[in-house]
């Protein structure tokens, strides 16, 4: 028969392993979790983020690595075209089209994001899709191509190193796949409520 000592020696034992395989299980869901956090996906602002400015955004990741990281929200359209917001880039008839809002840093200068196969001056993201900015995009909306799919944004959203990471492991931010379909749909009402229901709680 154990003695109270000893019995407490045990619990004790057990509790102090129970709790270095729950810190481990954590630290590896953790690593998982920022291991997918990579350009070319979705952030998508969990449901906790409604009284925040980043309520119900979504945005494009388009770099990720040791410096930080950068992207564009996508579900935030203007009430302006183009050539009414930035009327020097003289934007062609195919290519005035909406513009969305990217983000609050550099507002007042336009980038896009878009599928081409003319890619000189772009640069690559994932699946076929460019980002580009200053005078590249000008030049391309001022081109009569009608084939490429090109969205144009004022502004971008930027984080520092780590910056990102801590606000997923706070729960700010779901991760999930970007389809072409949905990156240059002009139609985002309902984007961040279909991601939402779908992915909610989940991380890819």
């Amino acid at each position: 028969m154990l003695n109270i000592s000893t019995s407490l020696r045990l619990i004790l034992g057990f509790l102090v392993i129970f709790s270095i395989s729950a810190n481990s299980s954590a630290e590896t869901e953790k690593k998982k979790k920022h291991s997918n956090l990579t350009k070319g996906i979705f952030l998508v602002a969990s449901e906790q983020m409604q009284n925040s400015p980043m309520s119900k955004t979504v945005i494009y990741i388009t770099q990720h690595d040791e410096a930080g990281t950068s992207g564009f929200i996508i579900n935030r359209p203007t009430n302006l075209q183009i050539n009414q917001a930035f009327p020097e880039t003289h934007a062609s008839t195919s290519s005035n089209k909406m513009l969305y809002f990217g983000g609050p840093l550099h507002s007042r200068y336009l980038f896009m994001l878009t599928q081409t196969q003319f890619t000189h001056g772009l640069h690559a993201i994932k699946s076929n899709v460019y980002f580009g900015a200053g005078e590249e995009v000008q030049m391309r909306l001022r081109s009569e191509n009608t084939r490429d799919k090109i969205r144009t944004y004022a502004g971008f959203m930027s984080w520092g190193p780590e910056q990102l990471n801590t606000e997923i492991d706070q729960g700010d931010w779901i991760l999930t796949p970007a389809s072409i379909d949905q990156l240059f749909n002009q139609d985002t009402k309902d984007l961040w409520k279909n991601l939402i229901k779908r992915w909610g709680g989940s991380w890819i």
